[in-house]
């Protein structure tokens, strides 16, 4: 059985395929992607790039751009579970979802304690197995209806939560 990102978006790509560096990239970006934030330096190029933070829009609302609105202790116990992961060439995309418990603050949202599972998807630029840029997508609005801020009210009354 196929996946939704594989068959969406790459149908003839059969993973046995793969060149040498197709392989080694993948596996650079499923080792980065198991080790905890305090390790991921390791993995990344010293130029490497950021394009986009993957609740972007939560850090524009909050204000909280420069890295202060989400840490390792915002989501306690978190696991991602690798759903899908292709590559071509220098680059890789994975779709993962994130499970964990909101026990620290959060964009300025304080810890709630409710277990969270969002989808997210990543998109990585390898030079010389590091990481040299990056695009992180995340579900915003499944997390903050999972938080408790938004409600379907909320979004049927063209609001956006407590401001």
């Amino acid at each position: 059985m196929r996946s939704l990102v594989t068959s969406a978006l790459l149908p003839k790509i059969d993973p046995r395929s793969y060149t040498a560096e197709e392989k080694a990239n993948i596996d650079v970006v499923l080792k980065l992607r198991s080790v905890p934030f305090s390790e991921r330096k390791g993995f990344m190029h010293p130029q490497m790039r950021h394009h986009r933070w993957g609740f972007m829009s939560l850090a524009d609302i909050s204000g909280m751009k420069d890295g202060t609105g989400y840490d390792a202790q915002s989501i306690s116990g978190r696991v991602d579970t690798i759903e899908d992961i292709i590559a071509k060439d220098d680059r890789v995309w994975a779709v993962w979802t994130m499970h964990g418990v909101h026990t620290g603050q959060l964009f300025g949202i304080p810890p709630t304690g409710r277990s969270i599972e969002i989808l997210e998807m990543g998109v990585w630029r390898l030079a010389d197995r590091l990481v040299a840029e990056a695009w992180f997508f995340g579900d915003e609005l499944a997390l903050l209806r999972q938080l408790g801020v938004v409600t379907d009210e909320h979004v049927r009354a063209g609001e956006g939560g407590p401001h």
